[in-house]
């Protein structure tokens, strides 16, 4: 069998949701179905140079099935329309839509939605990562026949918790992760006996990071909340191991796989509602009726008010506490592998 080519960028600057998806998938990938040859492409995705292009265009260069991330793909639709039109088969994998990053100039943002529309109506497949952003993807571009390919999870060992209690954030610290909304909620409940850890790469946007810092800083709060930049291996799991609760606050997400990172450790979470979080949270795009159901509850992203009242009382209600850490435990046993996402890549390239 000819083996799959995963084409993916190279990043020095910590891992992303994307970048473990990816690696994971071409793991089970492998397992499965066969081998996966993986080409890390570097370059200043998803803003190419002449000469990123040019060596996209040589990884394209087959007649084969080239899987392409879409950090790397989207931009670039000539060099998609020309491997198409030579008989390569071209799978898009979009993980975020290049418009959805937050902070974009109009103009630009424009100018990569022009970009991306082209890309996804070229390539022969686009698969993504959730049901929402299926259905974000009709809504931008028109396409109705995108493949979802859910995010398996790993069980990983059932948190242990802290006292005080430890609430995590865990991503990038970026304008689109929205950390700055918690400062304010946090602020609040400063009464409160509470930890939290902002983990995560500071690369990226580091205005922005430097920005969540001073205004931690700012409201007092810079004693109760470590920065610790980001955490890998044994010191992300040992993270986890002290987690009481997952906040995810993002502006835009499409699935959230730390929200099932986080319920394979029994570990419940708050999530910004109208995203893909909520489908993480829940295993269904449906937002949960109430707060007191489920292992977690969805906040308006761009609300401090309503993070402070959800957090201010799951600080102070141990029932609530007990019933989220319940309903996690229950998510944890329904949690797809990356064996099952694998499957609905295969299916969605067979179909």
């Amino acid at each position: 069998m000819t083996p799959l080519r995963f084409v993916v960028p190279a990043r020095g600057a910590g891992p992303s949701g994307g970048d473990v998806y990816d690696s994971h998938l071409a793991r089970a990938w492998d397992a499965e179905h066969g081998r996966v040859d993986v080409l890390a492409l570097p370059g200043t995705w998803p803003r190419p140079g002449a000469t990123e292009r040019h060596a996209l265009a040589l990884a394209l260069r087959t007649t084969g099935t080239v899987l392409l991330d879409g950090l790397v793909g989207s931009p670039c639709p000539e060099e998609v329309e020309h491997a198409v039109a030579a008989g390569a088969r071209v799978v898009l994998l979009v993980h975020l839509p290049l418009p959805a990053e937050a902070g974009l100039p109009p103009r630009e943002a424009e100018r990569l939605a022009g970009l991306e529309s082209r890309t996804v109506r070229a390539a022969s497949v686009v698969v993504t990562t959730s049901h929402w952003a299926a259905g974000d993807l009709v809504r931008r571009y028109g396409r109705d026949d995108v493949v979802v390919a859910v995010p398996g999870a790993v069980r990983g060992p059932a948190a242990t918790g802290s006292r005080p209690p430890h609430l995590l954030v865990l991503g990038a610290l970026t304008a689109v992760k929205n950390h700055a909304v918690l400062v304010p909620a946090l602020a609040t409940l400063r009464d409160l006996p509470w930890q939290a850890t902002f983990a995560g790469p500071t690369g990226a946007q580091p205005a922005v990071a430097g920005g969540v810092a001073r205004a931690l800083a700012k409201a007092g709060l810079a004693g109760r909340v470590d920065l610790p930049g980001s955490v890998t291996g044994a010191d992300l799991e040992a993270l986890w191991v002290r987690t009481d609760l997952l906040l995810v606050p993002s502006l835009v997400e499409t699935y959230g796989l730390v929200v099932t990172e986080a319920l394979a450790r029994t570990v419940p979470a708050v999530v910004a509602a109208g995203t893909g979080a909520v489908e993480a949270l829940t295993g269904s795009p449906t937002p949960l009726p109430t707060d007191d159901v489920g292992p977690g509850a969805a906040v308006p992203p761009t609300d401090p008010a309503a993070w402070e009242r959800v957090l201010h009382r799951w600080l102070t209600t141990p029932q609530l506490r007990a019933g989220w850490r319940a309903a996690a435990q229950v998510r944890r046993e329904q949690l797809r592998t990356w064996a099952d996402t694998a499957a609905d890549l295969r299916r969605g390239l067979l179909g």
